[in-house]
């Protein structure tokens, strides 16, 4: 056979990826069976079709590569050639001229549904006498054409996909309309049904493919095959594609058209195996990535599914990152380039093609639509940088200004910039500089990216270095360096034995001097989130890092309480909790609390912070009076904290999980007791059987040991499982001596 499959759409709107799906599945069986591939538009509804339609239908065939090999043909140059068909019915007595006014046709389906009968025309008009007729023509009437369809009649045919299948005649609603009434008497615009089995007899179509929503008028048509004498097709009703919910999908569902896939950024050869595989299973079921070559090598109806297929988002997301990740760059630069030219990015396609390339090699890997590289790319792209808060956080670290400093200072004189040397660069200025790599980095990517996430920070540096904007930026951060970020405020800690400044002047934050951090008293400025606060005069006791320190209040302290800001220290990352002073009238006080590592002095004559665990707090109280004869007094609570066995934390760790085995297991049955018994009968029957079989094996030459043995150490399990896991009073007694087990590993008491 000859196979001749077609795809008609109606230019009433967008290409659909219902309509795309069956146009896939009509292209694979051809090309499977060595067959042809037809484009027919049905523009027969004058009204809604419009020419812009057709040409996105035809845009997105062509996307999607689905090339057909005979049209596109169009129903309204076929006008003549359906009304020649309806004559030829009428003659043959198989149509006739129904007058049946809209107002008749709504009294009789009032009338049915008052009933409860399913509406259907009644075929009152089926018999009309010439006279009749006359008598409406004179009235005005004008007259649509039925074709009879006789209420006994029952239609089947094989469906190649879903089987046999039969409609009654007296479902199909009565006499059919074929085409509509003509102010001229005469026959007036064909409808759906009647055009489309003359079309398909004259092209030769050997099978129709199309969704499950048009297995209603297959009956149909199956009638006026028979009538025209032509020899039927065969039908394939393909699955609906639903949504989430299981509804078919419409324009209600937000995207269905493929021109609005496209500006998304998924691609047409994901987007094709995507719906390949909506309503077909390929024979290798693991296999999910195709070419429409590979697919229609494997493609037969037997493997397309009945059920509606779900449409998956994150399914088509990983398919198409699949494609985009294997696409070689040219190729790949080649599609991004139209979305970076849409967002309005400044470059010379042709001059700067080198330098795009290297952009789409470094984001190419993270793409999943080709839309993600707008937002990617824009830092390279942008004169000015939209500075997230926690970059300007990264900026306020200490020696930040040192690291970038030095950074730029040896990019000057890089006038071409490699990976390699961007590495040899950091690495360097951490040796020389002293300055940590981490630190280096992580300010690096703030001040050129304005991010602390984002792409490979070499490889981005070296693309930024060859427009010169990663000096721009480096300076811009140089001098973004005070601007106020929310959070913690970073300093550098106060050596051992610094004294604090006090002031008696102004209840107003003392500003320390710049190589001593202290802590600055806020009458009006709440904590800072980061830092808890002990209250006094109770002796609650501070963060694990810092032992409790009571301060008794004075008599005369007013209900205000002065705020502690606390330093912290880049390289140690001690954390201290904050103490709130009451305020004492009527001169304001500052207390510095200073929390630090015991520092060390290297060979170079830096300080350093020792490793061991030991945290200094000291309290400077001050004394109501003037400033010439106020008491300080300095309290330095020095307390050791013992480092934690981490093998000992892990012992524990393990044996409490182990403990809580048999409660698990016991709530784990109750919640499924009935499957579960259920489960346990079968296996106990399988296992039987084994046994009894085993044992008249057995027995035929060698004595029953082995049988024995295995009885035994059946019964022994079931009675375990009985003995201690479902039973609950035994489930407790065996949670409660795993739990003594546990606290004598532990070395507690029982």
């Amino acid at each position: 056979m000859n196979v001749r499959v077609r795809l008609a759409p109606s230019p009433t709107g967008n290409l659909h990826i219902g309509t795309a799906r069956t146009a896939v599945f009509n292209w694979l069986f051809a090309r499977n069976q060595g067959g042809k591939f037809i484009l027919r538009v049905e523009d027969t509804d004058l009204e809604r079709s419009k020419s812009e339609y057709t040409d996105n239908i035809l845009e997105g065939l062509t996307w999607l590569g689905l090339n057909w090999d005979e049209g596109p043909t169009f129903q309204s140059q076929r006008l003549e050639t359906y009304r020649q068909t309806v004559q030829n019915l009428l003659d043959k007595g198989l149509a006739y001229r129904c007058y049946t006014t809209s107002e008749e046709l709504d009294q009789m389906r009032e009338a049915q549904k008052a009933n409860k009968q399913a509406p259907r025309y009644d075929n009152r008009h089926r018999h009309l006498t010439p006279e009749q007729r006359e008598a409406f023509a004179a009235e005005g009437r004008q007259a649509v054409i039925r074709f009879i369809i006789e209420d006994d009649r029952a239609i089947s045919w094989e469906d190649a996909v879903r089987g046999t299948v039969t409609w009654k005649g007296s479902d199909l609603g009565g006499d059919m309309v074929i085409a509509r009434a003509s102010s001229s008497g005469e026959i007036g615009q064909p409808l759906y049904n009647l055009a489309v089995v003359a079309d398909d007899i004259d092209m030769g179509i050997t099978h129709v493919i199309r969704g499950e929503d048009h297995i209603g008028n297959t009956p149909k048509q199956i009638l006026l095959y028979e009538a025209l004498g032509a020899a039927l097709p065969e039908f394939a009703h393909t699955p609906l594609i639903l949504n989430k919910q299981g509804q078919k999908l419409s324009k209600r569902d937000g995207v269905t058209s493929i021109s609005d896939f496209k500006d998304m950024g998924y691609i047409p050869e994901a987007l094709v195996n995507y719906m390949t595989l909506l309503g077909w299973t390929p024979p290798e079921s693991t296999q999910e990535i195709f070419t429409l070559a590979e697919a229609a090598a494997l493609f037969s109806f037997d493997r397309v599914n009945k059920a509606g297929a779900k449409f998956d988002w994150d399914k088509l997301n990983w398919l198409n990152a699949q494609y985009l990740h294997k696409m070689p760059v040219p190729q790949l630069t080649d599609l991004l380039i139209p979305y970076w030219q849409k967002a309005d990015y400044e470059f010379d396609a042709a001059v700067h093609r080198p330098w795009l390339e290297q952009i789409t090699a470094l984001v190419g890997p993270s793409l999943v639509r080709l839309t993600d590289a707008v937002g990617m790319c824009k830092l390279f792209f942008s004169s000015t940088l939209e500075w997230e808060e926690e970059a300007l956080a990264q900026l306020q670290q200490p020696k930040v200004a040192d690291a970038l400093q030095a950074v730029l200072e040896a990019v000057e004189s890089h006038p071409t910039l490699t990976s390699a040397e961007a590495q040899k660069i950091a690495k360097k200025l951490s040796k020389e500089k002293n300055l940590n790599k981490g630190l280096i980095m992580r300010s690096l990517r703030a001040a050129l990216t304005g991010a602390m996430h984002g792409p490979d920070l070499i490889e981005s540096w070296v693309i930024l270095h060859q427009r010169g904007t990663d000096k721009t930026r480096l300076s811009e951060a140089i001098s973004n360096l005070n601007l106020p970020v929310s959070g913690v405020e970073t300093e550098t800690p106060a050596p051992e034995g610094h004294k604090a400044e006090t002031a008696t002047e102004t209840p107003a934050a003392v500003q320390p001097p710049a190589e001593v951090s202290a802590a600055e008293i806020s009458i009006s400025e709440p904590v800072a989130p980061e830092i808890s606060a002990a209250e006094t005069p109770s002796s609650e006791t501070l963060a694990p890092e810092v032992s409790a320190v009571e301060i008794p209040a004075s008599e005369t302290a007013a209900p205000e309480v002065s705020a502690v800001e606390i330093p912290t220290v880049e390289t140690s990352a001690a954390q201290v909790s904050a103490v709130e002073v009451p305020a004492v009238e009527p001169v304001a006080t500052a207390v510095e609390i200073a929390a630090v590592h015991q520092l060390e002095t290297n060979a170079s004559g830096e300080m350093t912070t020792s490793n061991e665990p030991e945290t200094t707090v000291i309290i400077t109280e001050v004394s109501s009076g003037t400033e010439s004869d106020s008491s300080i007094g300095t309290t330095k609570v020095t307390v050791t904290e013992e480092p934690p066995n981490q093998a000992q934390q892990i012992k524990e760790q393990v044996i409490s999980i182990l403990s809580e085995l048999p409660a698990y297991i016991g709530g784990f049955y109750e919640q499924y007791k009935s499957p579960l018994t259920v489960v346990g009968v079968i296996l106990a029957s399988i296992i039987s059987l084994k046994v009894l079989l085993g044992v008249v094996d057995e027995l035929n030459d060698i004595p029953l040991l082995a049988p024995t043995f295995e009885l035994i150490g059946i019964g022994y399990t079931v009675w375990f499982v009985y003995r201690y896991l479902l039973r609950s009073s035994n489930r407790q007694q065996l949670g409660q001596e795993i739990q003594a087990l546990k606290e004598q590993i532990l070395g507690k008491k029982s």
